[in-house]
């Protein structure tokens, strides 16, 4: 853990380095923790990929990319120089939030949503902060204590990403990730649109129960009005459900549902 925030890159700089005292051989996968992924089996997959890569090229670092189901205009993105199904490709560029005329074009492009996952050795993650950052690579071994805290709160911050992946592309590799329903939840914006798509596949999972008779589409009073009263309505939409054999029309549902709540304790 930092003592002070100085960004992302001295965030990753200094367990790198304890890393390599360790094991100068070893391979790293830098993974941020504000992500939701629907098909964790999938990501999983292509985690192993890209650190099966990055121990065979121990001089490239390979990114994830995910498949970019729509033109966000909130995301960042990595265009490939070429595509060749899911194999990894060199780094062209970096695009970052761009409008929304331009994530359509990235997307007609091949360019992959950036979801700043890193898999290569730490040597090649080492190399990608240049002579520049010796003197603060030095300290950060030797010193311990209060010299390194006082050190540490004299450093620039630093981003990971834009000062020292933007401008060392040829160093990067971009390896497409199939869809596994992966979004970025670093806004209380991402979090909502998250749920919101949850809920629409919860509902659709349902629908498909019931049509396929694997589920007899009962209703769970409790759940359903707990449900509703979190959401702040008092209504229920009995179109949502069926129970082949029963109730048949919206009408009958309310009245069978009245009749349970009607029913006393035991009646």
């Amino acid at each position: 853990m930092q003592p002070q925030n100085r960004g992302t890159g001295h965030g990753i700089l200094l367990p790198l380095l304890k890393i390599e005292s360790r094991d100068p051989g070893a391979v790293v996968v830098l993974l941020p923790a504000d992500h939701h992924l629907r098909d964790e089996e999938k990501m999983a997959a292509s985690l192993r990929h890209a650190a099966a890569l990055a121990g065979v090229n121990r001089t490239s670092i390979y990114l994830l990319g995910a498949e970019p189901q729509e033109p966000d205009t909130e995301l960042g993105y990595i265009v490939p120089a070429s595509r060749s199904g899911h194999d990894p490709a060199p780094v062209l560029r970096f695009i970052e939030k761009p409008s929304a005329e331009r994530a359509r074009a990235l997307l007609d492009q091949g360019a992959l949503w950036n979801m700043f996952i890193v898999a290569a050795s730490v040597r090649a993650l080492l190399g990608l902060f240049g002579c520049s950052f010796a003197p603060t690579i030095a300290a950060m071994r030797m010193l311990r204590g209060a010299a390194f805290d006082d050190m540490y709160q004299q450093l620039r911050s630093v981003d990971f990403c834009h000062d020292l992946l933007h401008g060392n592309e040829s160093k990067l590799r971009v390896l497409p990730v199939p869809d596994c329903g992966w979004s970025d939840l670093g806004t209380p914006q991402k979090i909502a649109m998250t749920l919101r798509h949850l809920e629409v596949e919860r509902v659709a999972r349902m629908s498909r129960r019931v049509a396929d008779g694997s589920i007899n589409g009962s209703i769970n009073l409790a759940d359903q009005f707990g449900r509703f009263a979190r959401a702040g309505t008092g209504t229920i939409d009995f179109g949502r459900f069926a129970r082949p054999g029963g109730v048949e029309s919206r009408a009958e549902a309310a009245g069978a549902v009245s009749a349970r709540l009607s029913t006393p304790p035991g009646g």
